[in-house]
């Protein structure tokens, strides 16, 4: 990684390395996507058990997200009544 942040430091000025970066991240988080893939089908301990991973994923998103919702609802009426406080 100090290798990368040393190598995109000196060539930032570089407008083809520039215009390069974006494309080759896509490309390189696909085929990451892709080998991860190969990896858990490949797998068949998590294959056997990928309906219970899956449930218990399911349930984790929601609940995280639901969880987001709350946290955000109470930030936002703290935030606007402290500002109501005062201007009031």
């Amino acid at each position: 990684m100090l290798l990368g942040v040393l190598g995109g430091y000196l060539l930032r000025r570089v407008e083809w390395v520039k215009r390069l970066i974006p494309h080759s991240t896509t490309l390189t988080i696909l085929i990451l996507l892709l080998i991860m893939g190969f990896e858990i089908g490949g797998n068949s301990a998590v294959m056997r058990n990928m309906l219970r991973l899956g449930g218990e994923a399911v349930v984790i998103a929601v609940a995280a997200t639901f969880g987001s919702i709350v946290a955000a609802r109470i930030i936002y009426r703290v935030a606007f009544k402290r500002k109501e406080g005062r201007n009031g």
